[in-house]
């Protein structure tokens, strides 16, 4: 006792930096991560981590971590559990859909959508032709607006 001096993320005395004691976490690619991976986070166990598998390989890939938020089954602290240990590396190659030749089921299929906004936008194609833009598909009723940035990274005109 007395022989040793704790130092929490200060100068010490010897003028080095010593960082607290704790657990260091790697952040790694969250289109990379594992099962296991995913198990670690608090409040992840293994049916929500095959959940963001499923999902990811819906999408190819998640473009954001934002999309966290989007599992509304998920508390809080899992999704902030999950953006401090994974993040998205460089632009992942998704799976495009294209807006102009999917199906209704393509386009129901994508997460995004439903089968009555697919319906939609391929009555919108027959009625007023190719769709160049994403500003095009936010005139669509029930298009999910607030999503826009994210989708546009998956789809091709």
């Amino acid at each position: 006792p007395g022989q040793y001096k704790h130092y929490t993320n200060q100068q010490a005395e010897d003028g080095y930096q010593y960082a607290k004691n704790e657990k260091s976490t790697t952040v790694l690619d969250i289109n990379e991560a594992l099962e296991e991976d995913l198990d670690k986070v608090y409040g992840i166990g293994p049916a929500f981590a095959k959940k963001i598998l499923r999902r990811r390989a819906q999408f190819g890939g998640f473009v954001s971590m934002e999309q966290m938020n989007e599992f509304e089954d998920f508390s809080a602290e899992a999704i902030a559990g999950l953006k401090k240990q994974f993040k998205v590396v460089g632009q992942p190659q998704v799976t495009k859909l294209n807006i102009n030749t999917a199906s209704l089921s393509q386009l129901a299929y994508f997460p995004y959508f439903n089968r009555s906004l697919a319906k939609a936008i391929i009555t919108r194609r027959s009625m007023k032709g190719k769709i160049t833009k994403i500003e095009e598909l936010l005139e669509i009723n029930d298009f999910p607006v607030d999503k826009e940035k994210i989708i546009a990274l998956y789809l091709e005109f």
